[in-house]
Parts: structure tokens; sequence; C-alpha cells
């Protein structure tokens, strides 16, 4: 029995959708957006606030930051230490994470 490797990425595809979910596509990714819409700027405060795992958000954060969802913002300069805000694209995405959150309310059991 052969198994196959699940892809990485949806660069294959010519699909919008496809190519926003290069960017917004990841588990944690519309968790890390939300709690920075709620005010965790730091990333201290948003992996105590979500319990996730340092590499994990390091790599989220950077895809956002690319994708230009979020951007860093310099507050400490030794040691470098840096917030995250939403750009005016990363913004664009709060009403459609809140409607997927209301949709969870109505079909997702827990």
């Amino acid at each position: 029995m052969t198994s196959v490797a699940p892809r990485k990425n949806f660069q294959h595809l010519d699909h919008r959708l496809a190519d926003a979910l290069e960017v917004v596509g990841e588990w944690w990714t519309p968790l890390i957006v939300s709690t920075v819409n709620d005010g965790s700027y730091r990333f201290e405060s948003i992996q105590n606030s979500l319990g996730i795992a340092r590499n994990i958000l390091t790599d989220r954060l950077n895809t956002l930051v690319a994708g230009g969802v979020l951007e860093k913002r310099l507050y400490s300069a030794k040691p470098r230490r840096y917030e995250y805000h939403l750009t005016a694209r990363g913004l664009e995405l709060i009403p459609i994470f809140e409607r997927l959150e209301q949709w969870g309310d109505r079909h997702a059991q827990r």
C-alpha cells in the first residue's frame, strides 16, 4: 500500500480561493489574526493567549507579514522586539473570520 504525502501548498491550482488559502489557510492563522485584532500585539501575548508553540507562531507570523496581513513594528531595540498589527488587508479578514465563528456557533459541536 502506497501512501501519498499531503500537499503543503495550493500552488498547483489556478483558483483565487487557493491563492487566499496560501496566506490564511494554515490551522492557527484565523486565531492569530483574531487575537491581534483583539489587542494582543506582542509575540508573548499572542502565544500565551493561544497556547501555541513558539516555532509554529513564528512561522505563521512570518507568513502573515509576507502576505501583507500583518505588519511588524519595532518596539524595543535591545533586545529587538516587535509588535504585530493588522494591515488594511488584514482588517478585511475580520468580518470573514467573524462569520466563520458564527457558523461554528451554529453548526460545530463541542
